[in-house]
């Protein structure tokens, strides 16, 4: 009998998974039964990302249930995500306290420590619990030779933890993110759990939030654990670890670097960090903004003179990925950064409040600055994410096109979006322009129709971004009626949709921004977006194509990722 190569069945299984693990997932369980190899196929996919503990699976006998010793091989990724409500419940669930006000300790983590050795594929791990983690996890996940990817997520840390690092472990990314670590970055999507009290009420977070103790423990996993020689990516709160204490150390492969919390404090300079770092080109400084702070300088008062180190601001023309939020001050910053192909302006603040974008006059600012920086002509920006503050109109978009000509995808965010009076007159055209046959023939009825003429300068403004395929916009609409059944926000959405994809032929995608509500008296902002598909034929006709909500899981800030049960609804 012939026997179905391996790699083709993984490619099956691949494809079947695709098609029907959110709809069928028993047409992926009756495949792997038909064969040997096929199983094996399926269960190397299936049990690629598992997490446990699971709150529907124990017994009286034996507790908490852990996965069968034959599908540890499989892992992955493990997520270890501990219910925050266990150790609130009297008594507590899974764990005990030893005396009143103890701290909670698990039951049953040892079925993970004993496993934790024959998951020969484990490359990353995440924790999330309530409580310390026991040195005989820390320790058994350091034994893990082929782990890479080690992620601390809202879970204390102390120094007694401080595992026994064998001299051949070591990781190429760690997150460190503290308790209570909770931002909102503009006002679209976020963490659903950020609007819930019972989150900012929890026992542990309030025990463990600002805990002087984890900075030590950071410093410990960070150096110790995690061996700067080694890693490339590194996630760190600024809360927990000062740029003096980062930059006592060499990072000869660091490509990333994501500083969160809020902007540190002191005489230390970021270019200080950044030449202890040869490799790096993606720096994210996403810090919350707090009331009346003046924002991390990014480069010494002095410049262009160098540091007291002797570095020169020239270390930010090694950067091709940058991402900031509204708590830095980028005065002169743009003049250095040269080699800029990713570039986001963020607005970000502690949760439950509401952040303030970048004015107007900020954002010129910046584009005289990347001016200086580089001629424009020589701009490698491909891709511009901004959070802006004013509303958007065409001057602002032809601004953004001159100065960066070579873009590939552009998003401009109104934070605190609401329709209402537009800037310009946008109203339905009762004859499409688009219906004329000849050019001369739509720009006479583009002078004299006003509706047309607003789109006009909107398509007009983009001309010079010959290769843009995907862009978000905050484009005013008139205020609709967001009870009415035939929905008139999203048709004159869909028709300028239609408009702008028609009068610039590289776009692939593009959106518009409207105020969604989420609740009673709960709104945030999303986007509306489209797929542009155009006929081959080369005749120019196309046809639009919904897409589904996305949006920015933290601390993403490229590509937005499908609004899943995660995101706020």
């Amino acid at each position: 009998m012939t026997s179905i190569d391996s790699d083709v069945s993984y490619a099956l299984v691949k494809e079947a998974i695709v098609l029907y693990k959110t709809s069928d997932l028993d047409v992926v369980l009756n495949l792997a039964s038909t064969c040997h190899i096929i199983r094996q196929a399926a269960l190397s996919v299936l049990f690629a990302d598992v997490h446990w503990p699971h709150s529907n699976k124990h017994d009286e006998e034996s507790g908490l249930h852990f996965f069968p010793a034959t599908l540890w091989p499989y892992f992955k990724r493990f997520q270890l995500l501990w219910p925050e409500d266990w150790p609130e419940a009297t008594p507590p669930r899974w764990g005990d306290r030893y005396y009143f006000g103890g701290d909670y300790n698990p039951r049953h983590i040892d079925k993970l420590v004993t496993a934790l050795p024959a998951m020969s594929a484990l490359s990353c791990f995440y924790l999330s619990c309530p409580f310390y983690p026991p040195n005989s996890l820390l320790n058994a996940l350091t034994q893990c030779h082929t782990l890479r990817d080690l992620s601390f997520h809202e879970t204390p840390i102390s120094i007694s933890m401080s595992p026994r690092v064998p001299t051949e472990f070591h990781l190429d990314r760690l997150a460190i993110v503290p308790v209570a670590e909770a931002v909102r970055v503009g006002e679209g999507h976020f963490d659903a759990r950020y609007t819930e009290h019972t989150y900012y009420v929890r026992e542990y977070r309030k025990k463990y939030k600002n805990d002087i103790l984890a900075r030590r423990a950071t410093t410990a996993f960070l150096f110790e654990v995690g061996k700067t020689e080694y890693l490339r990516h590194v996630q760190l709160s600024a809360d927990l670890c000062t740029l003096q204490v980062l930059s006592e150390h060499q990072w000869p492969v660091l490509d990333t670097l994501i500083l969160t919390g809020h902007a540190p404090r002191g005489s230390s300079e970021l270019l200080d960090l950044l030449a202890t770092m040869p490799a790096l080109k993606e720096l994210r400084l996403l810090f919350a903004k707090m009331k009346g702070e003046s924002g991390l300088r990014l480069l010494p008062e002095d410049v262009p003179s160098p540091t007291a180190r002797g570095n020169s601001p020239t270390i930010l023309g090694q950067l091709k990925r940058l991402a900031v939020s509204n708590a830095c001050n980028l005065n002169n910053v743009f003049h250095y950064t040269t080699a800029l192909e990713r570039l986001a302006i963020l607005a970000i603040i502690d949760q439950p409040r509401v952040p303030i974008a970048l004015s107007r006059a900020e954002i010129d600012r910046i584009l005289a600055d990347m001016a200086v920086g580089q001629r424009m002509e020589e701009s490698r920006l491909t891709r511009l994410r901004i959070m802006i503050e004013d509303k958007v109109n065409p001057d602002l978009c032809s601004a953004i096109a001159v100065h960066c000509p070579h873009l590939e995808a552009l998003e401009i965010e109104l934070c605190g979006y609401h329709d209402g009076k537009s800037i310009h007159a946008w109203v339905s055209c009762p004859s499409s322009p688009s219906s004329y046959p000849s050019s001369s023939t739509r720009n006479s009825h583009s002078r004299s129709c006003p509706a047309c003429a607003v789109k006009e300068e909107f398509s007009d403004a983009f001309a010079p971004m010959v290769f843009l395929r995907e862009l978000r916009i905050c484009i005013q609409f008139p205020e609709f009626d967001e009870m009415d059944a035939y929905e008139p926000w999203r048709a004159a959405r869909m028709e300028c949709a239609q408009f702008l994809a028609g009068r610039i032929p590289s776009l692939q995608r593009v959106g518009f921004e409207f105020r969604k509500r989420t609740g009673t008296h709960r709104f945030e902002d999303s986007w509306l977006e489209f797929d542009v598909e155009r006929d081959g034929d080369g005749a120019g006709g196309l046809s639009l194509r919904e897409c589904g909500p996305s949006w920015y899981p933290f601390p993403d800030v490229w590509i937005p990722v499908s609004a899943g049960p995660i995101a706020s609804q």
